[in-house]
Parts: C-alpha cells; structure tokens; sequence
C-alpha cells in the first residue's frame, strides 16, 4: 500500500506518572521528532481502567524512509531516551508498523 505509515509502540506506566511523561515528551521530544522530514503527528493513547496501564503511542509518518531517519536503520528498534526510560517499567523492544486504511472525522 501506499500512503502513510503509522509505528506503534506500546509500554506499561503508572497512571500518577502520565501527565509528567507528557509533559516530558513535549517539552523535550516533540521539536525534534517534528524537525524529522516526513513525520506527520503522534498520538497516545492509555488504557482507562489499570494502574500500571499500558500506554499506546502512534506516529504517522510518510514513508518507511520516513521512519528510518527517525529511528535509523532498524526502524522497528525502540527509540527511548535514556531521561524517558523510568517513566516505563516495562516496555516493547520493538515497534510495529501499519497503514493507514481510513480515518473519517464528525463532519
């Protein structure tokens, strides 16, 4: 398919520690990650209901070379600064890829 690429990363974190990993990763993250040419938008997603919960984070990117000039040239190994690390306890190790097949809005 052609189109964009969404990666999927998935971890476990404390409900209490979100709005701080949040934080982090605007205010630390989120201008390189958009300095990245092909990077489109990034969205998290937590489960409502555990403490721990596991958090989903999707990026949507233009192409696989896209997420290769972010994440290098294994695009599918973690990208996971060390200052982010204690935020997860547990954490996938790799990373997967879907396209994106339909997005419809309200209006």
């Amino acid at each position: 398919m052609s189109g964009p690429v969404v990666r999927k990363w998935e971890a476990s974190i404390a409900r209490a520690d979100i709005a701080r990993w949040v934080k982090t990763y605007r205010d630390r993250v989120l201008d390189h990650v958009r300095a990245v040419p092909g990077f489109q938008d990034v969205t998290f997603l937590a489960e409502r209901d555990d403490d721990p919960c596991r958090v989903t984070v999707l990026m949507t990117w233009d192409d696989m070379d896209a997420i290769r000039a972010f994440a290098g040239d294994d695009p599918a190994q973690t990208v996971l600064p060390d200052f982010m690390e204690p935020f997860f306890p547990d954490y996938d190790t790799r990373a997967t890829f879907h396209d994106r097949v339909l997005v419809e809005t309200a209006t």
